[in-house]
């Protein structure tokens, strides 16, 4: 190698012969950097991660799965489910979880929520499909139930006292109380497809139609109750495990009336598996719904006598 000075600059020069490296060695050096990294990056560390998290987190590591007894399991055919999706249900003796927009509710293989935002009629008020007659006769059916129903719901499962009024759409006018037994079918059941129907529907109300709303949700002490969103709005995974514990506190009275069981003893195990923040600080605290109705099976079984 050379030097030569050029206008005042340095050039340096390439003797002639001098090595430079071939192609093919540069080709060979690149294949043996790129089989280390794919033995290390695809083989060395996930088996070193699978390792530990065998060794110091068993559970996690499998899924958190569940047995029926409610202990965790790495067998999945004694699994019931997993600590880390939520199930549905509907039993009076049980909690009930949020509602899920994931497939028919709570299924993973179709996560996710409705996407819908906070000024959605649907998600507020509810949709109803029209009745059909072709190809054949078909009644008026619930297609999505909405907030308000949900609430209503909520109200009347949980045992709340609540009023139902009609008031012009515009807002003006005075509230007239509607009895609940105007939206109930033979058997007492709430009729959803008369309720969506009587809920506002912005924009295509007019401004004179009478619309449905409820309020003064009250307990059986007569203290007045907001119902808590997660009660009546879906997570954004529909897979969410969690339900606040204010949510689990309404439902108390319920699950501990179908059980036949103290208020108390009830609250006991709610307290048990509600999960603080993550690391102490992260998050809100959640009561894991699927684990604690498996401990009401085991503690507090229902008779089927009762």
């Amino acid at each position: 190698m050379k030097s030569e000075k050029n206008t005042g600059h340095t050039m340096i020069v390439p003797r002639v012969g001098e090595p430079g490296g071939s192609l093919l060695g540069h080709l060979w050096a690149s294949v043996g950097v790129t089989i280390v990294l794919g033995i290390i990056c695809c083989a060395v560390y996930p088996t070193v991660v699978w390792g530990l998290g065998q060794v110091f987190f068993s559970h996690q590591a499998n899924g958190s799965l569940l047995k029926k007894d409610g202990s965790f399991t790495n067998n999945p055919v004694e699994a019931v489910g997993s600590a880390l999706i939520g199930q549905n249900f509907s039993a009076p003796q049980y909690f009930h979880p949020r509602p899920s927009s994931a497939g028919a509710g709570y299924d993973p293989t179709s996560s996710g929520g409705s996407n819908l935002g906070p000024l959605s009629d649907k998600l507020m008020n509810g949709l109803t499909t029209p009745a059909t007659t072709q190809p054949t006769t078909q009644p008026e059916s619930l297609s999505f139930d909405g907030v308000r129903l949900r609430t209503i719901h909520y109200g009347v499962d949980n045992g709340l006292s609540f009023k139902l009024y009609e008031q012009r759409a515009d807002g003006t006018g005075d509230k007239a109380e509607v009895p609940i037994k105007q939206f109930e079918d033979g058997q007492g059941n709430l009729n959803d497809v008369k309720l969506v129907d009587a809920f506002p529907h912005p924009p295509s109300d007019t401004p004179d139609r009478l619309v449905l709303t409820a309020g003064g949700f009250t307990d059986s002490s007569g203290t007045t109750v907001l119902i808590p969103g997660d009660a009546v709005t879906g997570s954004a995974s529909g897979l969410d495990p969690h339900i606040s514990p204010r949510n689990a506190e309404l439902q108390i009275g319920r699950v501990a009336g179908a059980r036949h069981i103290s208020s108390d003893q009830t609250m006991a195990l709610v307290k048990q598996f509600t999960d603080g923040p993550d690391l102490g600080i992260f998050g809100d605290p959640g009561v894991n719904v699927l684990r604690l109705n498996l401990a009401l099976d085991a503690k507090y079984p229902v008779s089927p006598t009762k």
